[in-house]
Order: C-alpha cells, then structure tokens, then sequence
C-alpha cells in the first residue's frame, strides 16, 4: 500500500519529463534501453539521467509499456535495464519486439562470461580474436569449445577456412553484444587477429538469463549438435 500511494506522489502525471536534463536525453535513453541494451556505470549521460531518476524511470516503463527497469551490481558497477514482468512479456508481446537468443549467441557469451570471471582482478577485461583462439585450443574448456564451435569435431588443427567461417559468426554475434551493452568493441591493432573487444560487467546479465545452460554446458552443446544433425 505505501509503494502504491508513493508512486501516485511521484509522478502521476510523468512531470520528471519536463526536467531540463531529461528534455535534453530521454529520447536517446529510451531508444536505448527498449533496444535492449545494459547501461551501466561510465556512459556519460545515459547512465546520469537514469541513475538520478531511477523511481520515475520505473514508474514510466511499468505503466506504459509493462516492462520493468531493473538495476543490477557487479564490482562496484552499477547497470540498469529492462526486463519482462514475470507475468509475461509486457506490452511488447510480439515477435518483432523480443526474442530469445539464438545457440550461437549463448555459446558465445557463455565462453565471454567464464573468460569474465577468469578475468576477474583485471581492471579491464580485454579479448581480441588472438586470445580467442587460444581459449578455443588450449583452455580447460577446449574440448567441449571444439565441439561447439567445429561440428562436433575435436582436433588440434582446423584450417584457416574453418577459423575464418568462425570468425564471422563470432563478429556477427558480438555486434549484438556490443548494441546490449554486454561488450565494447575496439579498433584492433596488429597482432589482434582484426577483433578487440572489452567484456564489460553488464554481461552478469546473461549468468542470471542461462542458469541451466551454464550448469550443464556439455549436455547443452550436446543437444545443439544433435540439432544440426537433424538439419
């Protein structure tokens, strides 16, 4: 009852929208979090308007569009996005307005999140294709990373069209991570392999979204491949 009535005394008429600040930003921020993407600590106005406004923020996206702003902490950084009510799918219950992440994207960030978490005492957690390939080969993982990544097949050598067909799927994949906030791209440098990116904290997300498939990645790459066996 004492949530109700403070949301009615907060804005039940949305009159944070005729804040200065929020004049000069709301139209970006809201293309930017309905798209999908984290915002954390660290960019620039975004963040700042979000985080000075984070009850009016919430009662906005409740009441228009269903959908619930969150916020979230990872290493002292913080992050807000939106998420479904766990009812349902919000006012966006359509299929051009959400979808689930495809195999590939969840293979891809479950390496991301375990390099993450290997990652953990560096202040800045930066990948390039280099590193990747080496995770691929030569991590604890690399058995089930070979399976995953290479039809099903673990050797310990694949030819450079299988890396660059490789190559592809992950540019393709973290172009969707960098549009969500889970990664920054950078410009790669000689010796990168023409791919540099920062894992950003924000891909704590993901760990909350795959629980299940985090817990039992061998039994998920698994079941991928028998999928496309059977394609």
């Amino acid at each position: 009852m004492d949530n109700q009535f403070k949301e009615q005394e907060l804005i039940s008429d949305f009159s944070f929208l005729s804040h200065r600040d929020v004049q000069a930003h709301f139209a970006d921020l809201n293309i930017t979090l309905l798209a999908g993407r984290h915002i954390q600590t660290g960019e620039g106005y975004h963040f700042t308007l979000v985080n000075n406004y984070p009850d009016e923020f919430k009662f906005f996206y409740r009441s228009l569009y269903g959908l619930e702003l969150k916020q979230a902490r990872v290493e002292n950084i913080d992050y807000y996005y939106l998420d479904f009510p766990d009812e349902g799918k919000g006012k966006l219950n359509t299929a051009d307005r959400f979808r689930e992440m495809t195999p590939w994207e969840i293979l891809i960030a479950l390496m991301l999140l375990n390099m993450y978490y290997d990652r953990f005492f560096e202040q800045t957690k930066i990948v390039s294709w280099v590193v990747i390939q080496k995770e691929i080969m030569d991590s604890e993982m690399a058995q089930l990373y070979k399976k995953a990544f290479f039809n099903n097949t673990i050797r310990e050598y694949y030819s450079d069209l299988e890396w660059k067909t490789l190559f592809d799927a992950f540019k393709r994949v973290l172009r969707n991570f960098d549009r969500w906030g889970w990664i920054k791209l950078q410009a790669a440098e000689e010796g990168d392999g023409d791919l540099v990116f920062v894992i950003r904290e924000s891909i704590d997300r993901f760990g909350k979204l795959y629980q299940y498939e985090i817990s039992q990645f061998d039994i998920f790459i698994e079941q991928i491949n028998q999928k496309r066996t059977k394609a």
